[in-house]
Protein backbone atom coordinates (compact mmCIF):
# COMPACT_ATOMS: atom_id res chain seq x y z
CA UNK A 1 0.00 0.00 0.00
CA UNK A 2 1.45 3.38 -1.09
CA UNK A 3 1.64 6.60 0.94
CA UNK A 4 -1.32 8.21 -0.85
CA UNK A 5 -3.50 5.15 -0.25
CA UNK A 6 -2.56 5.11 3.41
CA UNK A 7 -3.41 8.81 3.67
CA UNK A 8 -6.83 8.30 2.10
CA UNK A 9 -7.54 5.36 4.34
CA UNK A 10 -6.67 7.35 7.47
CA UNK A 11 -8.69 10.34 6.27
CA UNK A 12 -11.67 8.09 5.71
CA UNK A 13 -11.24 6.59 9.17
CA UNK A 14 -10.98 10.12 10.59
CA UNK A 15 -14.16 11.19 8.77
CA UNK A 16 -15.98 8.15 10.08
CA UNK A 17 -14.80 8.96 13.60
CA UNK A 18 -15.91 12.58 13.26
CA UNK A 19 -19.29 11.50 11.83
CA UNK A 20 -19.81 9.31 14.84
CA UNK A 21 -18.97 12.20 17.15
CA UNK A 22 -20.85 14.90 15.20
CA UNK A 23 -19.99 17.47 12.60
CA UNK A 24 -16.46 18.31 11.49
CA UNK A 25 -14.87 21.64 12.38
CA UNK A 26 -12.84 23.39 9.69
CA UNK A 27 -10.99 26.66 10.14
CA UNK A 28 -11.24 29.43 9.15
CA UNK A 29 -14.42 27.90 7.64
CA UNK A 30 -15.89 25.43 5.18
CA UNK A 31 -14.96 27.69 2.25
CA UNK A 32 -11.28 27.69 3.20
CA UNK A 33 -10.24 24.54 4.95
CA UNK A 34 -6.78 25.16 6.36
CA UNK A 35 -7.09 23.58 9.79
CA UNK A 36 -9.42 20.96 11.20
CA UNK A 37 -10.08 20.78 14.93
CA UNK A 38 -10.17 17.14 16.00
CA UNK A 39 -12.19 16.55 19.16
CA UNK A 40 -12.00 13.48 21.31
CA UNK A 41 -15.27 11.55 21.59
CA UNK A 42 -17.25 11.81 24.80
CA UNK A 43 -16.29 15.35 25.81
CA UNK A 44 -18.94 17.71 27.21
CA UNK A 45 -20.50 20.52 25.18
CA UNK A 46 -18.69 23.10 27.35
CA UNK A 47 -15.31 21.45 26.79
CA UNK A 48 -16.01 21.29 23.04
CA UNK A 49 -16.86 24.99 22.96
CA UNK A 50 -13.67 25.76 24.90
CA UNK A 51 -11.53 23.83 22.41
CA UNK A 52 -13.20 25.39 19.36
CA UNK A 53 -12.84 28.90 20.80
CA UNK A 54 -9.18 28.21 21.60
CA UNK A 55 -8.37 27.21 18.02
CA UNK A 56 -10.61 29.75 16.22
CA UNK A 57 -8.92 32.12 13.76
CA UNK A 58 -9.94 34.12 10.70
CA UNK A 59 -6.51 34.49 9.16
CA UNK A 60 -3.29 32.57 9.93
CA UNK A 61 -1.13 34.61 12.25
CA UNK A 62 -3.79 35.83 14.71
CA UNK A 63 -6.24 34.06 17.01
CA UNK A 64 -9.85 35.22 17.46
CA UNK A 65 -9.76 34.84 21.23
CA UNK A 66 -7.21 35.38 23.92
CA UNK A 67 -6.87 32.45 26.27
CA UNK A 68 -7.83 34.62 29.24
CA UNK A 69 -11.03 35.63 27.39
CA UNK A 70 -12.03 31.98 27.17
CA UNK A 71 -11.46 31.15 30.82
CA UNK A 72 -8.78 30.30 33.34
CA UNK A 73 -5.53 29.83 31.45
CA UNK A 74 -4.55 26.64 33.26
CA UNK A 75 -8.02 25.15 32.89
CA UNK A 76 -8.27 26.07 29.20
CA UNK A 77 -4.86 24.61 28.33
CA UNK A 78 -5.56 21.44 30.31
CA UNK A 79 -8.87 20.94 28.47
CA UNK A 80 -7.40 21.69 25.03
CA UNK A 81 -4.48 19.30 25.48
CA UNK A 82 -6.71 16.54 26.78
CA UNK A 83 -9.59 16.70 24.30
CA UNK A 84 -8.39 18.30 21.06
CA UNK A 85 -5.81 18.56 18.33
CA UNK A 86 -5.42 20.88 15.38
CA UNK A 87 -4.67 19.21 12.04
CA UNK A 88 -2.96 21.36 9.39
CA UNK A 89 -4.80 20.14 6.31
CA UNK A 90 -2.33 21.71 3.88
CA UNK A 91 0.82 20.49 5.68
CA UNK A 92 1.31 16.76 5.23
CA UNK A 93 3.63 14.30 7.00
CA UNK A 94 6.33 13.05 4.59
CA UNK A 95 5.96 9.54 6.02
CA UNK A 96 2.22 8.84 6.20
CA UNK A 97 0.91 11.85 4.13
CA UNK A 98 -1.59 12.68 6.90
CA UNK A 99 -1.95 16.28 8.12
CA UNK A 100 0.57 17.46 10.72
CA UNK A 101 -1.15 17.91 14.09
CA UNK A 102 -0.38 20.19 17.02
CA UNK A 103 -1.81 20.26 20.53
CA UNK A 104 -1.24 23.91 21.50
CA UNK A 105 -0.86 27.32 19.91
CA UNK A 106 2.81 27.27 21.00
CA UNK A 107 3.40 24.15 18.93
CA UNK A 108 1.67 25.87 15.99
CA UNK A 109 4.01 28.86 16.28
CA UNK A 110 7.03 26.57 16.61
CA UNK A 111 6.36 25.21 13.13
CA UNK A 112 7.32 28.61 11.72
CA UNK A 113 4.14 28.78 9.59
CA UNK A 114 1.83 30.92 11.73
CA UNK A 115 1.69 34.01 9.57
CA UNK A 116 -0.51 34.99 6.58
CA UNK A 117 2.31 34.88 4.07
CA UNK A 118 3.88 31.62 5.25
CA UNK A 119 0.91 29.40 6.04
CA UNK A 120 0.47 27.00 3.07
CA UNK A 121 -2.79 27.42 1.13
CA UNK A 122 -2.21 24.29 -0.93
CA UNK A 123 -1.09 20.82 0.13
CA UNK A 124 2.63 20.68 0.82
CA UNK A 125 4.92 18.16 2.44
CA UNK A 126 6.48 18.97 5.79
CA UNK A 127 10.18 18.54 6.43
CA UNK A 128 9.41 16.78 9.72
CA UNK A 129 7.21 13.84 10.52
CA UNK A 130 3.96 13.96 12.41
CA UNK A 131 3.82 13.00 16.11
CA UNK A 132 2.39 9.57 15.34
CA UNK A 133 5.14 8.80 12.85
CA UNK A 134 7.75 10.17 15.20
CA UNK A 135 6.39 8.00 17.98
CA UNK A 136 6.32 4.98 15.67
CA UNK A 137 9.87 5.69 14.50
CA UNK A 138 11.03 6.13 18.10
CA UNK A 139 9.38 2.83 19.04
CA UNK A 140 11.01 1.12 16.06
CA UNK A 141 14.37 2.62 17.00
CA UNK A 142 13.95 1.40 20.57
CA UNK A 143 13.17 -2.06 19.27
CA UNK A 144 16.20 -1.97 17.00
CA UNK A 145 18.40 -0.77 19.85
CA UNK A 146 17.02 -3.45 22.15
CA UNK A 147 17.59 -6.05 19.45
CA UNK A 148 21.14 -4.75 18.93
CA UNK A 149 21.76 -4.87 22.68
CA UNK A 150 20.52 -8.44 22.81
CA UNK A 151 22.66 -9.42 19.85
CA UNK A 152 25.66 -7.69 21.38
CA UNK A 153 24.98 -9.40 24.70
CA UNK A 154 24.73 -12.79 22.98
CA UNK A 155 27.91 -12.12 21.01
CA UNK A 156 29.72 -11.05 24.18
CA UNK A 157 28.54 -14.18 25.99
CA UNK A 158 29.66 -16.27 23.04
CA UNK A 159 33.06 -14.61 23.20
CA UNK A 160 33.22 -15.20 26.96
CA UNK A 161 32.42 -18.88 26.42
CA UNK A 162 34.94 -19.20 23.58
CA UNK A 163 37.65 -17.38 25.55
CA UNK A 164 36.97 -19.55 28.63
CA UNK A 165 37.17 -22.66 26.47
CA UNK A 166 40.38 -21.43 24.85
CA UNK A 167 41.98 -20.82 28.26
CA UNK A 168 40.73 -24.19 29.57
CA UNK A 169 42.10 -26.00 26.49
CA UNK A 170 45.60 -25.13 27.68
CA UNK A 171 45.17 -27.82 30.34
CA UNK A 172 45.59 -30.50 27.68
CA UNK A 173 48.57 -28.92 25.92
CA UNK A 174 51.53 -31.36 25.79
CA UNK A 175 54.84 -30.85 27.55
CA UNK A 176 57.25 -28.36 25.93
CA UNK A 177 59.32 -30.04 23.26
CA UNK A 178 61.89 -27.27 22.72
CA UNK A 179 64.09 -25.37 25.13
CA UNK A 180 63.55 -21.60 24.86
CA UNK A 181 66.29 -19.25 23.74
CA UNK A 182 68.63 -18.08 26.48
CA UNK A 183 66.99 -14.61 26.86
CA UNK A 184 63.53 -16.22 26.97
CA UNK A 185 64.69 -18.85 29.45
CA UNK A 186 66.12 -16.11 31.68
CA UNK A 187 62.81 -14.30 31.54
CA UNK A 188 60.96 -17.52 32.44
CA UNK A 189 63.26 -18.14 35.40
CA UNK A 190 62.80 -14.53 36.51
CA UNK A 191 59.01 -14.84 36.28
CA UNK A 192 59.17 -17.95 38.45
CA UNK A 193 61.34 -16.13 41.02
CA UNK A 194 58.89 -13.22 41.11
CA UNK A 195 55.94 -15.58 41.61
CA UNK A 196 57.77 -17.26 44.50
CA UNK A 197 58.76 -13.94 46.13
CA UNK A 198 55.26 -12.44 45.80
CA UNK A 199 53.56 -15.73 46.76
CA UNK A 200 51.45 -15.55 43.61
CA UNK A 201 50.56 -18.31 41.17
CA UNK A 202 50.70 -15.96 38.18
CA UNK A 203 52.92 -13.24 36.76
CA UNK A 204 51.68 -9.97 35.26
CA UNK A 205 49.83 -8.71 33.36
CA UNK A 206 52.90 -7.32 31.64
CA UNK A 207 51.21 -3.99 31.00
CA UNK A 208 50.75 -3.33 34.75
CA UNK A 209 54.36 -3.72 35.92
CA UNK A 210 56.72 -0.76 36.11
CA UNK A 211 59.88 -2.58 35.09
CA UNK A 212 61.01 -4.69 32.15
CA UNK A 213 62.10 -8.30 32.18
CA UNK A 214 64.65 -7.86 29.40
CA UNK A 215 65.97 -5.17 27.12
CA UNK A 216 62.66 -3.41 26.46
CA UNK A 217 58.89 -3.72 26.76
CA UNK A 218 58.69 -4.79 23.12
CA UNK A 219 61.24 -7.53 23.77
CA UNK A 220 59.22 -8.65 26.81
CA UNK A 221 56.08 -9.00 24.69
CA UNK A 222 58.01 -11.11 22.17
CA UNK A 223 59.39 -13.24 25.00
CA UNK A 224 55.94 -13.94 26.49
CA UNK A 225 54.64 -14.78 23.02
CA UNK A 226 57.55 -17.18 22.40
CA UNK A 227 57.17 -18.93 25.76
CA UNK A 228 53.45 -19.35 25.11
CA UNK A 229 53.97 -20.76 21.63
CA UNK A 230 56.61 -23.16 22.97
CA UNK A 231 54.12 -24.31 25.66
CA UNK A 232 56.12 -23.19 28.69
CA UNK A 233 53.47 -20.83 30.02
CA UNK A 234 49.70 -20.48 29.73
CA UNK A 235 47.30 -17.55 30.10
CA UNK A 236 45.41 -17.30 33.37
CA UNK A 237 42.45 -15.47 34.83
CA UNK A 238 41.19 -12.86 35.55
CA UNK A 239 40.76 -11.62 32.00
CA UNK A 240 38.08 -9.86 29.97
CA UNK A 241 36.99 -10.34 26.37
CA UNK A 242 38.80 -7.08 25.58
CA UNK A 243 42.03 -8.98 26.27
CA UNK A 244 41.43 -11.31 23.31
CA UNK A 245 41.19 -10.93 19.54
CA UNK A 246 38.33 -12.89 17.98
CA UNK A 247 37.56 -14.30 14.57
CA UNK A 248 34.24 -13.58 12.84
CA UNK A 249 32.73 -16.74 14.38
CA UNK A 250 33.78 -15.50 17.87
CA UNK A 251 36.51 -18.10 18.25
CA UNK A 252 39.70 -16.82 19.83
CA UNK A 253 42.27 -15.69 17.31
CA UNK A 254 44.93 -14.56 19.79
CA UNK A 255 45.44 -12.97 23.18
CA UNK A 256 47.02 -9.61 23.96
CA UNK A 257 50.03 -10.89 25.85
CA UNK A 258 50.49 -7.74 27.93
CA UNK A 259 46.90 -7.70 29.22
CA UNK A 260 46.52 -11.09 30.92
CA UNK A 261 48.39 -12.81 33.75
CA UNK A 262 50.51 -15.86 32.96
CA UNK A 263 51.21 -19.10 34.82
CA UNK A 264 53.38 -22.11 34.20
CA UNK A 265 51.94 -24.54 31.66
CA UNK A 266 49.43 -27.00 33.13
CA UNK A 267 51.58 -29.90 32.01
CA UNK A 268 53.98 -29.12 34.87
CA UNK A 269 51.19 -30.06 37.28
CA UNK A 270 48.47 -28.29 39.24
CA UNK A 271 50.60 -28.23 42.40
CA UNK A 272 52.03 -24.88 41.34
CA UNK A 273 54.66 -24.80 44.07
CA UNK A 274 56.16 -28.08 42.86
CA UNK A 275 55.65 -27.04 39.24
CA UNK A 276 57.61 -23.83 39.75
CA UNK A 277 60.41 -25.69 41.51
CA UNK A 278 60.64 -28.37 38.81
CA UNK A 279 60.61 -25.84 35.96
CA UNK A 280 63.16 -23.60 37.70
CA UNK A 281 65.53 -26.52 38.32
CA UNK A 282 65.34 -27.66 34.70
CA UNK A 283 65.81 -24.19 33.24
CA UNK A 284 68.64 -23.37 35.64
CA UNK A 285 70.50 -26.57 34.76
CA UNK A 286 70.34 -25.87 31.04
CA UNK A 287 71.27 -22.19 31.42
CA UNK A 288 74.34 -23.04 33.47
CA UNK A 289 75.64 -24.89 30.41
CA UNK A 290 75.80 -21.59 28.49
CA UNK A 291 78.02 -19.27 30.59
CA UNK A 292 79.40 -17.42 27.54
CA UNK A 293 75.93 -16.48 26.35
CA UNK A 294 74.99 -15.45 29.88
CA UNK A 295 77.96 -13.07 30.03
CA UNK A 296 76.93 -11.57 26.69
CA UNK A 297 73.44 -10.95 28.04
CA UNK A 298 74.84 -9.21 31.12
CA UNK A 299 76.71 -6.83 28.81
CA UNK A 300 73.55 -6.17 26.76
CA UNK A 301 71.47 -5.47 29.87
CA UNK A 302 74.07 -3.20 31.43
CA UNK A 303 74.49 -1.24 28.19
CA UNK A 304 70.74 -0.60 28.20
CA UNK A 305 70.93 0.40 31.86
CA UNK A 306 73.78 2.85 31.20
CA UNK A 307 71.77 4.50 28.42
CA UNK A 308 68.73 4.72 30.70
CA UNK A 309 70.90 6.38 33.33
CA UNK A 310 72.15 8.96 30.81
CA UNK A 311 68.56 9.79 29.75
CA UNK A 312 67.45 10.10 33.35
CA UNK A 313 70.45 12.24 34.32
CA UNK A 314 69.82 14.68 31.48
CA UNK A 315 66.18 15.03 32.46
CA UNK A 316 66.46 15.06 36.25
CA UNK A 317 69.58 17.16 36.73
CA UNK A 318 69.70 19.40 33.66
CA UNK A 319 66.15 19.51 32.27
CA UNK A 320 67.48 18.35 28.91
CA UNK A 321 65.69 15.93 26.54
CA UNK A 322 66.94 12.32 26.28
CA UNK A 323 69.54 11.25 23.74
CA UNK A 324 67.97 11.88 20.30
CA UNK A 325 66.77 8.90 18.35
CA UNK A 326 69.38 9.21 15.61
CA UNK A 327 72.21 8.78 18.15
CA UNK A 328 70.69 6.22 20.52
CA UNK A 329 72.10 3.18 18.74
CA UNK A 330 75.53 4.80 18.69
CA UNK A 331 75.31 5.50 22.42
CA UNK A 332 74.20 1.92 23.13
CA UNK A 333 77.02 0.47 21.02
CA UNK A 334 79.55 2.72 22.76
CA UNK A 335 78.50 1.48 26.19
CA UNK A 336 78.40 -2.14 25.01
CA UNK A 337 81.87 -1.98 23.46
CA UNK A 338 83.25 -0.47 26.65
CA UNK A 339 81.79 -3.32 28.72
CA UNK A 340 83.27 -5.88 26.33
CA UNK A 341 86.68 -4.21 26.69
CA UNK A 342 86.70 -4.43 30.47
CA UNK A 343 84.75 -1.46 31.81
CA UNK A 344 82.15 -2.19 34.44
CA UNK A 345 78.74 -0.54 34.83
CA UNK A 346 79.82 1.62 37.78
CA UNK A 347 82.63 3.08 35.66
CA UNK A 348 80.22 3.80 32.80
CA UNK A 349 77.94 5.63 35.24
CA UNK A 350 80.90 7.83 36.21
CA UNK A 351 81.84 8.46 32.56
CA UNK A 352 78.23 9.33 31.67
CA UNK A 353 77.98 11.74 34.62
CA UNK A 354 81.17 13.57 33.65
CA UNK A 355 80.23 13.67 29.96
CA UNK A 356 76.77 15.09 30.74
CA UNK A 357 78.23 17.76 33.03
CA UNK A 358 80.76 18.80 30.40
CA UNK A 359 78.18 18.85 27.58
CA UNK A 360 75.74 20.95 29.58
CA UNK A 361 78.49 23.47 30.37
CA UNK A 362 79.29 23.68 26.65
CA UNK A 363 75.62 24.24 25.87
CA UNK A 364 75.39 27.08 28.37
CA UNK A 365 78.38 28.79 26.72
CA UNK A 366 77.03 28.33 23.20
CA UNK A 367 73.93 30.38 22.32
CA UNK A 368 71.44 29.42 19.62
CA UNK A 369 71.69 25.63 19.96
CA UNK A 370 68.79 23.52 18.75
CA UNK A 371 66.85 21.39 21.22
CA UNK A 372 68.62 18.07 21.77
CA UNK A 373 72.07 19.37 20.80
CA UNK A 374 73.41 19.01 24.35
CA UNK A 375 72.04 15.47 24.63
CA UNK A 376 73.60 14.53 21.29
CA UNK A 377 76.92 16.06 22.38
CA UNK A 378 76.91 13.73 25.40
CA UNK A 379 77.34 10.73 23.09
CA UNK A 380 80.40 12.28 21.45
CA UNK A 381 81.79 13.23 24.84
CA UNK A 382 81.29 9.71 26.23
CA UNK A 383 83.08 8.12 23.27
CA UNK A 384 86.04 10.47 23.70
CA UNK A 385 86.29 9.87 27.45
CA UNK A 386 86.15 6.10 27.04
CA UNK A 387 88.88 6.19 24.38
CA UNK A 388 91.26 8.16 26.59
CA UNK A 389 90.40 6.18 29.72
CA UNK A 390 92.01 2.92 28.60
CA UNK A 391 95.40 3.94 29.98
CA UNK A 392 94.28 5.70 33.16
CA UNK A 393 92.14 4.83 36.20
CA UNK A 394 88.40 5.43 35.91
CA UNK A 395 86.30 6.27 38.99
CA UNK A 396 83.27 4.17 39.88
CA UNK A 397 79.88 5.68 40.81
CA UNK A 398 76.99 3.80 42.36
CA UNK A 399 73.94 3.20 40.21
CA UNK A 400 71.25 5.56 41.62
CA UNK A 401 68.14 4.05 43.13
CA UNK A 402 65.89 5.68 40.53
CA UNK A 403 67.32 3.35 37.89
CA UNK A 404 65.42 0.07 37.50
CA UNK A 405 67.60 -2.75 36.23
CA UNK A 406 65.84 -5.16 33.86
CA UNK A 407 64.54 -7.92 36.12
CA UNK A 408 66.56 -10.61 34.34
CA UNK A 409 69.79 -8.84 35.34
CA UNK A 410 69.58 -10.20 38.90
CA UNK A 411 68.80 -13.67 37.56
CA UNK A 412 71.68 -13.84 35.12
CA UNK A 413 74.24 -12.47 37.59
CA UNK A 414 73.09 -15.06 40.14
CA UNK A 415 73.53 -17.83 37.57
CA UNK A 416 77.03 -16.64 36.72
CA UNK A 417 77.98 -16.60 40.39
CA UNK A 418 76.73 -20.18 40.68
CA UNK A 419 78.69 -21.17 37.60
CA UNK A 420 81.88 -19.59 38.89
CA UNK A 421 81.41 -21.20 42.31
CA UNK A 422 81.27 -24.71 40.83
CA UNK A 423 83.40 -24.23 37.73
CA UNK A 424 86.46 -25.98 39.18
CA UNK A 425 84.47 -28.85 40.68
CA UNK A 426 82.46 -29.26 37.46
CA UNK A 427 85.68 -29.32 35.41
CA UNK A 428 87.17 -32.02 37.61
CA UNK A 429 83.88 -33.95 37.49
CA UNK A 430 83.90 -34.01 33.70
CA UNK A 431 87.52 -35.15 33.50
CA UNK A 432 86.91 -37.89 36.07
CA UNK A 433 83.72 -39.09 34.38
CA UNK A 434 85.52 -39.39 31.06
CA UNK A 435 88.31 -41.32 32.79
CA UNK A 436 85.78 -43.75 34.32
CA UNK A 437 83.95 -44.17 31.01
CA UNK A 438 87.23 -44.98 29.26
CA UNK A 439 88.20 -47.43 32.01
CA UNK A 440 84.83 -49.19 31.78
CA UNK A 441 85.15 -49.56 28.01
CA UNK A 442 88.66 -51.00 28.32
CA UNK A 443 87.64 -53.44 31.06
CA UNK A 444 84.37 -54.50 29.40
CA UNK A 445 86.01 -57.48 27.64
CA UNK A 446 87.81 -58.70 30.76
CA UNK A 447 86.74 -60.22 34.01
CA UNK A 448 84.59 -63.28 34.65
CA UNK A 449 80.90 -63.82 35.27
CA UNK A 450 81.79 -65.44 38.58
CA UNK A 451 83.57 -62.26 39.57
CA UNK A 452 80.33 -60.35 39.09
CA UNK A 453 78.06 -63.03 40.44
CA UNK A 454 79.70 -63.05 43.86
CA UNK A 455 77.84 -59.74 44.41
CA UNK A 456 74.46 -61.13 43.36
CA UNK A 457 73.30 -62.24 46.76
CA UNK A 458 71.07 -59.73 48.63
CA UNK A 459 72.69 -60.67 51.95
CA UNK A 460 76.07 -59.36 50.79
CA UNK A 461 76.72 -55.81 51.90
CA UNK A 462 77.71 -53.24 49.28
CA UNK A 463 78.97 -49.66 49.65
CA UNK A 464 76.62 -47.12 48.06
CA UNK A 465 75.96 -43.37 48.13
CA UNK A 466 72.71 -42.08 49.63
CA UNK A 467 71.39 -38.54 49.10
CA UNK A 468 68.58 -37.72 51.52
CA UNK A 469 65.91 -35.01 51.03
CA UNK A 470 67.84 -32.62 53.28
CA UNK A 471 70.65 -32.64 50.68
CA UNK A 472 73.21 -34.70 52.62
CA UNK A 473 75.47 -37.23 50.92
CA UNK A 474 76.54 -40.29 52.90
CA UNK A 475 78.36 -43.50 51.93
CA UNK A 476 76.86 -46.55 53.60
CA UNK A 477 77.46 -50.28 53.59
CA UNK A 478 74.24 -52.32 53.58
CA UNK A 479 72.67 -55.19 51.72
CA UNK A 480 70.95 -54.38 48.41
CA UNK A 481 67.53 -55.08 49.94
CA UNK A 482 68.27 -52.61 52.77
CA UNK A 483 69.47 -50.07 50.18
CA UNK A 484 66.14 -50.40 48.35
CA UNK A 485 64.30 -49.96 51.65
CA UNK A 486 66.17 -46.67 52.18
CA UNK A 487 64.77 -45.20 48.97
CA UNK A 488 61.29 -46.76 49.16
CA UNK A 489 60.52 -45.61 52.72
CA UNK A 490 60.82 -49.10 54.11
CA UNK A 491 58.06 -50.96 52.33
CA UNK A 492 57.36 -49.52 48.92
CA UNK A 493 58.92 -50.32 45.60
CA UNK A 494 62.21 -49.10 44.18
CA UNK A 495 62.93 -48.36 40.54
CA UNK A 496 66.37 -48.65 38.94
CA UNK A 497 67.87 -45.84 36.82
CA UNK A 498 70.57 -46.98 34.40
CA UNK A 499 73.11 -44.29 33.65
CA UNK A 500 74.68 -44.13 30.22
CA UNK A 501 77.95 -42.52 31.29
CA UNK A 502 79.42 -44.13 33.25
CA UNK A 503 77.60 -47.37 32.44
CA UNK A 504 78.81 -49.01 35.66
CA UNK A 505 76.88 -46.54 37.84
CA UNK A 506 73.17 -47.10 38.58
CA UNK A 507 70.67 -45.51 40.95
CA UNK A 508 67.62 -46.57 42.95
CA UNK A 509 64.66 -44.19 43.31
CA UNK A 510 61.48 -44.78 45.25
CA UNK A 511 58.21 -45.43 43.43
CA UNK A 512 54.89 -43.95 44.55
CA UNK A 513 56.56 -41.61 47.04
CA UNK A 514 54.13 -38.87 48.06
CA UNK A 515 55.34 -35.61 46.46
CA UNK A 516 55.51 -33.34 49.49
CA UNK A 517 57.88 -30.56 50.48
CA UNK A 518 59.46 -32.87 53.07
CA UNK A 519 60.14 -35.53 50.44
CA UNK A 520 61.47 -33.12 47.81
CA UNK A 521 65.10 -33.87 46.97
CA UNK A 522 66.44 -31.06 44.75
CA UNK A 523 70.11 -32.01 45.27
CA UNK A 524 69.65 -35.60 44.13
CA UNK A 525 67.57 -34.50 41.17
CA UNK A 526 70.28 -32.03 40.20
CA UNK A 527 72.91 -34.78 40.43
CA UNK A 528 70.87 -36.82 37.95
CA UNK A 529 70.78 -33.79 35.66
CA UNK A 530 74.55 -33.40 35.93
CA UNK A 531 74.88 -37.09 35.03
CA UNK A 532 72.58 -36.45 32.01
CA UNK A 533 70.07 -39.01 33.24
CA UNK A 534 67.17 -37.00 34.64
CA UNK A 535 63.58 -38.14 34.17
CA UNK A 536 62.06 -36.74 37.34
CA UNK A 537 61.30 -35.13 39.57
CA UNK A 538 61.93 -37.89 42.11
CA UNK A 539 61.06 -37.72 45.79
CA UNK A 540 62.57 -39.25 48.89
CA UNK A 541 66.14 -40.56 49.20
CA UNK A 542 68.09 -41.66 46.13
CA UNK A 543 70.89 -44.25 46.18
CA UNK A 544 73.81 -44.62 43.73
CA UNK A 545 75.68 -47.90 43.44
CA UNK A 546 78.11 -49.68 41.14
CA UNK A 547 77.44 -52.63 38.84
CA UNK A 548 79.74 -55.03 37.08
CA UNK A 549 80.69 -55.06 33.41
CA UNK A 550 78.60 -58.20 32.78
CA UNK A 551 75.99 -58.01 35.54
CA UNK A 552 73.58 -55.37 36.83
CA UNK A 553 73.73 -56.66 40.39
CA UNK A 554 74.78 -53.98 42.94
CA UNK A 555 78.41 -53.92 44.03
CA UNK A 556 80.70 -51.57 45.95
CA UNK A 557 81.42 -48.11 44.65
CA UNK A 558 85.09 -47.85 43.81
CA UNK A 559 87.18 -44.81 44.88
CA UNK A 560 86.83 -43.07 41.50
CA UNK A 561 83.05 -43.48 41.51
CA UNK A 562 82.87 -42.16 45.06
CA UNK A 563 84.93 -39.11 44.07
CA UNK A 564 82.73 -38.59 41.01
CA UNK A 565 79.57 -38.56 43.13
CA UNK A 566 81.22 -36.27 45.68
CA UNK A 567 82.07 -33.73 42.98
CA UNK A 568 78.54 -33.99 41.48
CA UNK A 569 77.08 -33.46 44.95
CA UNK A 570 79.25 -30.38 45.49
CA UNK A 571 78.03 -28.84 42.22
CA UNK A 572 74.38 -29.77 42.83
CA UNK A 573 74.36 -28.46 46.40
CA UNK A 574 75.83 -25.14 45.28
CA UNK A 575 73.36 -24.78 42.45
CA UNK A 576 70.38 -25.51 44.67
CA UNK A 577 71.63 -23.26 47.47
CA UNK A 578 72.03 -26.08 50.00
CA UNK A 579 75.03 -27.07 52.08
CA UNK A 580 77.28 -29.66 50.46
CA UNK A 581 78.28 -31.27 53.73
CA UNK A 582 79.26 -34.96 53.53
CA UNK A 583 79.11 -37.55 56.32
Amino acid sequence: MGKRQRRRKRQKQGEQGQSAAGQRHFLPGDQQRLVEVLLEPGLTRQDAETCLAYWAFAEPGSWLHKVTDIGSSNQVLRTVKEFSRAALLTRLCPECLNPITVTTRSEMSALGLWSPDRFPRQESTSTSRCPDCRAAAAAAQRQDEERAREEKKKAAQAQVDKASTWVADHQSVPFPSDFPSVPDALALLTMIDIMVQTEQDTFGPLGTIKYTLGLSRTADIDTIRNLHHQRWIAPALPATIADFAFNEDNTVQSVYVDRVPWRLAHTFGEDLSCARREAAEGVTHLLLKKPTRLRDIVIELEAVTALAYLDGLLDRSYNEPPVPEYRRQEAHDTFEEALVNGFNLRQLIAVAWMAASSSVSWGQRTPGLKAGSVSAACVTNIKRRIEVAHDRPVPEYDVPNWINFPATHATVTKLLRQHEAVADALHRFRILRQRIVTRDIESFGYGSDAEDLEFCRDETEVTFALITPDGRLTFQAKTPSSMRDEVSSGGGAADRIILHEPRTLHAYVGELIIPTADNDNPVANEILRILDCYDGPFYGSIAFFSVGARSNEPKDLDPQQRELLTLAHQVAATRTGLSSGQH
